[in-house]
């Protein structure tokens, strides 16, 4: 009789070995749970890392707000002080062109003042030989000549 008895393996485990696969797997739960808290843990960090960053982009935004408002206002002190400047300027122009006018005004009466002297001495000197001339003639008269009055 020839019995046929198929190969089949059988692995029988020991409490032993199921003691060691116990401890293996405890062993890989706990590091799991430490894995779980540490991923925790630095949630917990980027979270708090997140909201130091978005409080310091907000008063970064809040800076460049005021520093803007800095800046037009400095740019309508600009304008206003190129204004003044160029108010200025033409107020200077204007003062010396009237400075110009009274100098001008000033040398033109100093001429005919001069001039105006000048043909008041030639009158006198004019005036000083027709009397010479006429104290000459009078001087000339003879003696004997009566003047009547």
């Amino acid at each position: 009789m020839i019995v046929i008895m198929p190969f089949t393996r059988v692995e029988a485990k020991t409490l032993g070995d199921l003691k060691d696969e116990l401890a293996a797997l405890e062993k890989k739960q706990a590091e799991a749970e430490k894995n779980k808290n540490l991923t925790e843990s630095e949630i917990s960090t980027l979270t708090s890392e997140i909201n130091t960053i978005t409080s310091n982009i907000e008063k970064t935004k809040e800076d460049i707000k005021t520093t803007e408002e800095e800046i037009k206002t400095s740019e309508e002190e600009i304008e206003a002080k190129k204004e003044e400047a160029r108010e200025e300027r033409a107020a200077a122009r204007e003062a010396a062109k009237a400075e110009r006018e009274a100098a001008r005004a000033a040398a033109k009466a100093e001429k005919e003042a001069a001039e105006s002297a000048a043909r008041a001495q030639a009158e006198a000197e004019a005036a000083a030989a027709q009397m010479e001339t006429a104290v000459e003639e009078v001087l000339e008269i003879p003696a004997e000549t009566e003047i009547v009055e």
